[in-house]
C-alpha cells in the first residue's frame, strides 16, 4: 500500500456483497460527488466498460480476489485507464484502482509476498514448538524422527485443509443466508407490489385454473379470493365480443407471449364495464409454459370522459346538435355515398330571422332557450337519416337525403318554415321569429364540401335580402348577386373608413303656416367610382352584415354635430330626425351613445327626434317602451315612420312613448285616384289625433296633394313640393331664404 500512497494516484473502496459502496477509504481523484447517489460501484465505469466492471465484481465474489483488472473510468469527462486490485474480507470488498499500472503490480506482489512469509513463518514457529520439547532430539531415531516429521506435516496439511474447508464452508453457508435473505426480501416486494398494485392481477396456471388475485382484483370485480382461486380463468364477459375473440386472444398469447386490448367484464353485482386487460405468459427454463398472468384496469371512467370529450369536440352544447366541424364530415360521408351510388344530395342553410334582436333585448338566456326550441322544430320537420347541425350562432344546417325534385325540396322547406313561424313561448314572452333557406344541390351546384356550403349559403343570403322567412335555390345568377353583395360590404366598410358618407337634409313644412318644423337626415354615400349611391342600395347590405351599427352611429354623431352648428346659426328652434335600425335600438349602449353625443356638442335633447318602423318593435315590444322612454327622459322624441305599410297594430301604438306617426308616401301618391289610400290617410290622422300624436305626410309632391293633406287634418308634409334632400351648405341658403 505503501507505493500507492507514496507516488502513485488512486482510490479505495469498500463494497457490499451486493456492490453498494459504503465508504471512500481515499480519493485522488474527486470521486466523492461523483459517487453521491450511486448505488453500485459499476456505475462509475464508463459505459463501454460497464460490462468488464461487472465481471471484475462476480469474479471476485467467487474467487475472492481479482487483481491487475484493466477497466476504463470516466474522469472529468475523459477516459482513463485504471488498474484494478480487488478482495473479500468478510462480507465486504475492498477494490484499489490506480492509473499507475506498475504501482499497483507491486502492491499485488507485495500482498502476495507478504501471505508467503506470514506462512512460512508459521510452520517455522510450529516446527520450532515441537523440536523444543525437552528430551525428545536425543531420545528418537533419525527414521521416527522423519516419520513424525512427515506426520506433523501431513497434519499441518491436513489442518490447513480443513481450515480452508471451514472457512469456504462458512463463506458459503454466510452466501447463502445473503442470497436467501435478498430472496426473501424480494419476496416480500413481490407480494407488496402484487397487493398494492393499482390494477387487477390475476394468476394462473398452465392450464387457465385461477392460483392467485391481489386486492385491486377484488375491489373492481367484487368477487373475493375463495369464490375465484381454483376456477377457470375467464378473460372476457361473454356475448359482448366478436365470435372468436377470446380464441384470437389466446392464440396471440401462446405465440408471442403477451396480448393486450379493450374488452368487457362483469362485477358480481352484474354491471358490465371496460377493461383495458393485457395477458402474458411465463416459461420455465425449457421454454415450457408455467404460468399466466392478466392485468386489467376498469377504464369506465376514461371512457366517460372520451364520451365527454367527443360530445364537446363535435357536438354543440347549447342544443346537443352536431357542431361545424362534425357537419364537414357528416357532409363529407354524404357526398361519397352519393357519388358511389348516383343519387342526389341537398344541402339546407337556414338563419333563423331577427334571432339577435330577441338575444339582445330579452337576454341571452331566452335566446339559447330559443336556439334549443328551434332545434327541436328543425329536427322534427325532417327524416331521421337527415342531419340537422348548429353551424354556431342562429345558423342551422340539414343533409338531406332523397329529395330528387324541387318540388320535395320547396315541401320540406316549407314544413320547416312552418314549424318555426309557430309563436315561441319563453320566459314569459310570445316570441314570432322568421328562417331563411339557402339551398343547394349535388352535383348541380357543387362537388365538394366547400362550393356546397358556400351556395347554400348564398342562397340563403338571397332569401335575406327579398324578405325573408321564405327559401330559394342557388343559380349561377344568384351567384354573381352574392358577388357583387359581398363587394359592396368591403366598399361599405372601406367607405365608413375613409369619410365617404354624409348627411343630405329635406324639410317638414308646417302646412298651415308653412314654416319648417324640423329636418330629416338622409345619409348618403359618394362612392369615388359611382358618385352618389342611394341608401336604397346599401342599407340592407349594412343591416345583413352588421355595418348598421357602425353607419347608424356616424349617423347620429354628424346630425347632433350639424345641429350644434344650425344654432350658432342662429336656428336655435330647430329640430333633426334621425333613422335608426333595430339593430341600434336593441343595443344596450344605444341611449348612453346619444347622450354623449348630445353633451359633446352642447346640444339638448329636444332637438332630436329617433325614427323608428312598425317592424322594429314587432315581438320586442317591450325593450322598445324601455329604450324610448329612457330617451324621452332627456328629452328626445320619437317618429314611427312608414305607418301604414307593417302591422299598424293600434296595441303598440297605444303603448309606445311616440309624438310623431309619418304615412307613408305610397298612400299620398295616389290618395287622389285611389280612394282606399285616401281613406287610410284619413283613418290614421283620425286615430292620431285621438292619441294626441301629429301626422307628417311622406311623399308631397304637388299642390293638390298638399290641399288634400290639409283638409284631412294632416299637420305637416315632407317632399319635393318643398325641396329635395340638400346638402348641409344648400340647406343653410335654403333656410335664410324661408
Amino acid at each position: 500500500m505503501e507505493e500507492l500512497e507514496n507516488g502513485s494516484l488512486g482510490f479505495a473502496l469498500v463494497c457490499d456483497f451486493d456492490g453498494v459502496i459504503n465508504e471512500i477509504i481515499w480519493d485522488d481523484y474527486g470521486l466523492d460527488n461523483a459517487v453521491a447517489g450511486l448505488t453500485h460501484f459499476v456505475a462509475l465505469f464508463d459505459p463501454c466498460s460497464e460490462q468488464k466492471g461487472l465481471a471484475l465484481f462476480l469474479y471476485v465474489k467467487e474467487h475472492g480476489v481479482a487483481m491487475g483488472w484493466e477497466i476504463n473510468i470516466r474522469i472529468h469527462d475523459e477516459l482513463q485507464l485504471f488498474c484494478f486490485t480487488a478482495a473479500t474480507v468478510g462480507d465486504k470488498l475492498i477494490i484499489v484502482g490506480s492509473a499507475a499500472l506498475l504501482g499497483v503490480y507491486q502492491i499485488c506482489e507485495g500482498m502476495s509476498h507478504m501471505l508467503n512469509e506470514q506462512f512460512n513463518n508459521f510452520r517455522s514457529l510450529y516446527k520450532e514448538s515441537i523440536h523444543a520439547v525437552p528430551g525428545q532430539q536425543e531420545e528418537k531415531p533419525a527414521e521416527q524422527d522423519k516419520l513424525s516429521r512427515e506426520i506433523i506435516t501431513d497434519m499441518l496439511e491436513l489442518n490447513n485443509r480443513l481450515v480452508n474447508a471451514e472457512r469456504q464452508l462458512a463463506r458459503k453457508t454466510a452466501e447463502l443466508r445473503r442470497m436467501t435473505a435478498v430472496l426473501s426480501k424480494d419476496l416480500h416486494l413481490a407480494h407488496r407490489v402484487l397487493q398494492c398494485s393499482g390494477e387487477a392481477i390475476i394468476i394462473a396456471d398452465r392450464n387457465r385454473k385461477v392460483l392467485e388475485v391481489n386486492s385491486s382484483f377484488i375491489a373492481i370485480s367484487g368477487f373475493s379470493k375463495q369464490e375465484v382461486i381454483g376456477q377457470p380463468l375467464l378473460l372476457v364477459e361473454p356475448g359482448y365480443h366478436a365470435p372468436g375473440f377470446v380464441d384470437e386472444i389466446w392464440d396471440t398469447v401462446l405465440s408471442r407471449g403477451v396480448w393486450q386490448g379493450e374488452c368487457f367484464g362483469r362485477r358480481k353485482c352484474g354491471d358490465l364495464f371496460p377493461k383495458w386487460q393485457a395477458v402474458s405468459t411465463v416459461f420455465e427454463e425449457n421454454q415450457v409454459v408455467s404460468h399466466f398472468v392478466i392485468i386489467f384496469s376498469d377504464i369506465s371512467r376514461l371512457k366517460q370522459a372520451e364520451e365527454k370529450w367527443q360530445q364537446l369536440a363535435f357536438y354543440d352544447a347549447l342544443t346537443g346538435l352536431p357542431n361545424r366541424v362534425l357537419y364537414r364530415d357528416r357532409l363529407a360521408q354524404s357526398l361519397i355515398k352519393a357519388k358511389r351510388e348516383h343519387t342526389s344530395l341537398t344541402l339546407l342553410y337556414l338563419d333563423l330571422d331577427d334571432f339577435k334582436l330577441i338575444n339582445d333585448s330579452l337576454g341571452h338566456d331566452a335566446g339559447d332557450k330559443l336556439l334549443c326550441e328551434a332545434a327541436k322544430r328543425i329536427v322534427e320537420s325532417v327524416r331521421e337519416s337527415d342531419t340537422i347541425s348548429r353551424l354556431g350562432g342562429d345558423e342551422f344546417s340539414a343533409i338531406v337525403h332523397g329529395c330528387e325534385d324541387e318540388d320535395a325540396i320547396n315541401q320540406l322547406c316549407n314544413k320547416i318554415i312552418a314549424g318555426l313561424n309557430t309563436p315561441f313561448f319563453i320566459n314569459g314572452n310570445c316570441i314570432h321569429i322568421g328562417v331563411s333557406i339557402g339551398v343547394a344541390r349535388y352535383p348541380a351546384d357543387g362537388e365538394d364540401i366547400d362550393t356546397l356550403t358556400k351556395n347554400a349559403d348564398a342562397a340563403m343570403y338571397a332569401v335575406k335580402a327579398n324578405g325573408r322567412n321564405n327559401s330559394f335555390l342557388f343559380n349561377k345568377a344568384l351567384g354573381d348577386k352574392i358577388s357583387l353583395h359581398l363587394d359592396i360590404k368591403s366598399q361599405i366598410s372601406r367607405g365608413l373608413q375613409k369619410n365617404e358618407f354624409c348627411l343630405y337634409f329635406q324639410p317638414e313644412i308646417d302646412l298651415e303656416s308653412g314654416k319648417i318644423k324640423s329636418l330629416e337626415a338622409l345619409v348618403r354615400w359618394h362612392q369615388p367610382e359611382r358618385g352618389i349611391v342611394l341608401p336604397d342600395e346599401f342599407i340592407g347590405i349594412a343591416e345583413d352584415t352588421g355595418l348598421i351599427i357602425e353607419l347608424g352611429e356616424f349617423v347620429i354623431r354628424e346630425a347632433v354635430r350639424l345641429i350644434g352648428v344650425l344654432q350658432k346659426e342662429g336656428w336655435s328652434d330647430i329640430r333633426v330626425a334621425v333613422n335608426v335600425s333595430r339593430r341600434q335600438l336593441v343595443s344596450p349602449h344605444f341611449t348612453k351613445f346619444i347622450v354623449n353625443q348630445l353633451q359633446q356638442n352642447q346640444v339638448e335633447g329636444h332637438a332630436l327626434i329617433i325614427e323608428i318602423t312598425e317592424s322594429m318593435v314587432i315581438g320586442n315590444l317591450e325593450n322598445a317602451i324601455r329604450v324610448l322612454n329612457e330617451l324621452k327622459g332627456y328629452g328626445i322624441d320619437t317618429a314611427i315612420d312608414d305607418f301604414g305599410t307593417g302591422y299598424s297594430s293600434l296595441n303598440y301604438l297605444r303603448r309606445l312613448p311616440v309624438e310623431f306617426i309619418k304615412i307613408d308616401k305610397s298612400f299620398v301618391a295616389d290618395a287622389e285616384i285611389v280612394s282606399e289610400s285616401k281613406t287610410i290617410i284619413r283613418a290614421i290622422s283620425a286615430m292620431a289625433k285621438s292619441l294626441g300624436l301629429k301626422t307628417i305626410a311622406e311623399g308631397v309632391e304637388t299642390k293638390a296633394q298638399e290641399a288634400m293633406l290639409k283638409m284631412i287634418g294632416c299637420e305637416i308634409g315632407q317632399g319635393y313640393l318643398y325641396a329635395k334632400p340638400l346638402r348641409f351648405d344648400d340647406l343653410l341658403a335654403f333656410l335664410k331664404s324661408h
